[in-house]
């Protein structure tokens, strides 16, 4: 069964000469966006297991870790020098 973020994902790979306007990208941006606050806590909880994984001397899955430091820069602290 696919997620309905996969199947929009998979309309956008279908057809590259889709353009910013789409309906696709349109939908995948609100649903995103709407899902915003759960997105961010459920990074600070992936974060926060990898912090105590290493507190307590276990190795952090790889691919939590993986997705964590993906997102670091878009839910990660910021340093002052980049805030506007």
């Amino acid at each position: 069964m696919k997620s309905l973020y996969d199947e929009l994902a998979e309309k956008l790979k279908q057809d590259p000469r889709l353009t910013r306007h789409s309906l696709a990208r349109a939908d995948l941006g609100l649903l995103l966006f709407n899902a915003g606050d759960a997105l961010r806590e459920l990074w600070a909880a992936a974060d926060a297991e990898l912090t105590d994984a290493r507190a307590q001397g276990r190795s952090p899955s790889p691919r939590l870790e993986a997705a964590v430091n993906a997102l670091r820069p878009i839910f990660g602290e910021r340093s002052t020098t980049s805030a506007h």
